[in-house]
């Protein structure tokens, strides 16, 4: 499962590395940057964490492994933004692997917590979000529609760094299911009215 991922965040790597340049700039860089390392950092941690899908659930110390890996991954993505903005090194790649990455890490911790128990089964929806939002983009595009643009929002980051909170709260062994399993179905319902939200507003 850690291959897999490593391959899937690779194949995202190659495929925007083009895009490795300021938005308002055409000149690519010589170098990923600081801030988009950081990045790549984040998804090693991810992969890590998806390793734990296909193994018994850790006892004893091992046990906050998978809280763990899921915290650092967090407060990588509270970093490289930020990190990027201070160096000047921001980019369209590190934007798109940044986006990327979250929907990535809401997956594989939602599929996670919901095998310890730890998540209900409905908080998937959070994790498979963004990949039914691209998908249907994609049909509606084949069915001969058109796809506006996104308006900018705010809204988004903070709905999506909520969930990332929930998902590290359901890993963390002091948290009890029945505790963690209301939290997270009262915070995911925001979430999923924006994604449904804003794939109707970019049909045409």
């Amino acid at each position: 499962m850690t291959a897999g991922v490593v391959t899937y965040e690779l194949w995202l790597l190659r495929r925007y590395l083009a895009e490795n340049r300021r938005p308002d700039d055409g000149q690519l860089r010589d170098t990923l940057g600081v801030a988009t390392a950081a990045t790549l950092t984040r998804g090693g941690a991810l992969a890590a964490l998806a390793g734990f899908l296909v193994v018994p659930e850790p006892t004893g110390h091992a046990l906050w492994l998978p809280w763990g890996l899921y915290t650092v991954a967090v407060a990588l993505d509270w970093i490289d933004g930020r990190l990027a903005r201070r160096v000047g090194t921001e980019s369209l790649l590190g934007a798109k692997l940044d986006t990327e990455f979250d929907a990535l890490g809401l997956l594989v911790a939602g599929v996670l917590g919901l095998s310890y128990g730890a998540l209900p089964p409905w908080y998937l929806v959070v994790g498979f979000a963004r990949p039914a939002y691209l998908g249907g983009l994609w049909l509606h595009r084949r069915r001969g529609g058109a796809v506006g643009t996104l308006p900018e929002s705010g809204r988004r980051r903070q709905l999506a760094g909520l969930q990332m909170g929930v998902c590290s709260v359901a890993l963390l062994p002091l948290v009890s299911p029945s505790t963690s399993i209301v939290l997270s179905t009262v915070v995911m319902v925001p979430f999923v009215a924006l994604f449904a939200r804003d794939f109707l507003a970019v049909l045409e």
